[in-house]
């Protein structure tokens, strides 16, 4: 089966610029000055999403644009595959959270990249508290 519009990571090729910066709090020690460049941020993404199964990305509000800047708020929604550390839900248990990613273009491609998630109530579901 092929890849869902949700999991082409090859669009990143097209829409990021080579030196784009994320700015995301991380709970694997990295820090934004880690984070920067094309390849990082299809780690980023590969990251955020590799403990689910069909996922699907909904944008709810947006895409609010003031130049040079671009916003949406979004919803993720996918089935737990299993392996996060602390997680104590069953594999193919449906999880769904929300986010705010706020983006820099300038030359047309992603410059800068700054990710807000509901990451307190995505841990809720996965039953690490």
């Amino acid at each position: 089966m092929g890849k869902g519009v949700n999991e082409d990571l090859s669009l990143v090729d097209e829409i990021a610029s080579p030196d784009c910066r994320v700015f995301q709090a991380r709970t694997d020690g990295k820090s934004s000055e880690d984070q920067q460049g094309i390849e990082a941020l299809k780690s980023i993404i590969k990251d955020g999403s590799g403990f689910f199964e069909d996922i699907d990305m909904k944008v709810e509000v947006g895409p609010l644009v003031d130049k040079p800047y671009v916003s949406a708020r979004w919803k993720f929604s996918g089935k737990y595959k299993g392996g996060m550390q602390g997680a104590t839900i069953e594999k193919g248990t449906e999880v769904s959270f929300r986010g705010i990613d706020i983006f820099l273009i300038e030359n047309g491609k992603i410059q800068k990249y700054w990710v807000s998630s509901d990451g307190i109530d995505l841990l809720g579901q996965l039953g690490m508290f």
